[in-house]
């Protein structure tokens, strides 16, 4: 795949970081999407397709547990690849989006759980196979019992009704029992699903097991990644953005999580206000941490946000 990967091709982490950090800024980069191997709709072929649709420059994968999907990404962009160059008879990779192959992890840091992208400079991280099977089968295990748990509650669900929802690799959630609910008209949306009956404190919810952030953060690194917390404002702590006070309860939390391994922040995100995007752009720069843009797209029309295109940019916010 050499032209496809011409950044993370150099196999150098600090490269990797740089990039990240101003290829978001600039724009024309989504670094958060999903596909049918975790809660997306669409397949990794189909990611790819919007991705060139959009005109990105740069993407990542970042499933949530796995990265079962990079497969499919690369052998997407190495046929587009051939088919450029059977078109062109010319150097084919120049015009292909740069794929940074990624996974996202939930974790917890005290009581609160939260997000973090791990971003790699290979397809297949060394020694992380073992921690990703680790969390799969924590999600199983939280299938299992949530099903149960919603059959108690008159909601007559198995578990082959969640894969109609995605395809014969999908890791299916949450979001998958939200889809059946909604496709059986007991909620009005996935949302509404999850505000009355599968979000935390809602009487189907099951907390998996999960592992810290310093644990994961970890993992990452001896993997040769660089780990990102997701989307911070989902969590509370960019709740009016313009108070001090606000500013100063993140930094403590910034701080904490860096010195648990954290090495960036994922300031752009596909739902946050231009307001909370330059308090956690300025947090990130003031501790010299990767500043990264991801739409966090799922490739339906609900809550989340559509992918970016090459007219996103950020640099306003700086």
């Amino acid at each position: 795949m050499k032209g496809v990967l011409k950044v993370i091709c150099h196999r150098n982490r600090d490269l990797l970081a740089d990039f990240l950090d101003t290829s978001s800024i600039r724009g024309g980069v989504d670094f958060h999407l999903h596909s049918t191997y975790s809660d997306g709709a669409k397949t990794p072929f189909e990611v790819v397709a919007t991705v060139m649709e959009n005109g990105l420059k740069a993407f990542a994968l970042t499933d949530h547990d796995t990265m079962a999907g990079t497969g499919e990404i690369v052998e997407a962009l190495t046929q587009l690849g051939q088919s450029s160059q059977r078109e062109e008879h010319g150097n084919s990779t120049d015009n292909l989006p740069l794929f940074v192959p990624g996974i996202e992890f939930s974790v917890m840091q005290g009581d609160c759980e939260i997000h973090i992208l791990g971003y790699f400079t290979e397809y297949d991280p060394p020694g992380l196979s073992i921690y990703i099977e680790e969390q799969a089968k924590s999600r199983e295990r939280r299938n299992h019992a949530m099903l149960e748990k919603l059959r108690s509650l008159g909601y007559d669900i198995r578990l082959d009704d969640l894969m109609h929802y995605g395809e014969e690799h999908t890791l299916p959630g949450r979001v998958h029992m939200a889809l059946w609910l909604v496709e059986h008209g007991f909620f009005r949306s996935v949302n509404h699903a999850f505000q009355e009956l599968l979000g935390v404190g809602k009487p189907a919810f099951i907390p998996r097991t999960r592992r810290s952030v310093g644990e994961t953060c970890r993992e990452i690194a001896r993997a040769g990644g660089l780990s990102v917390i997701a989307h911070p404002h989902l969590y509370g702590w960019t709740d009016n953005p313009e108070l001090s006070s606000t500013r100063e309860k993140l930094r403590e939390r910034i701080v904490q999580l860096a010195e648990e391994g954290l090495t960036g922040i994922e300031c752009f995100h596909g739902k946050a206000t231009p307001e909370e995007q330059r308090l956690l752009a300025d947090i990130a720069s003031e501790f010299g941490m990767i500043r990264t843009a991801g739409s966090d797209c799922h490739g339906r029309t609900d809550h989340h946000a559509p992918m970016y295109n090459r007219y996103t940019s950020f640099t306003h916010l700086i």
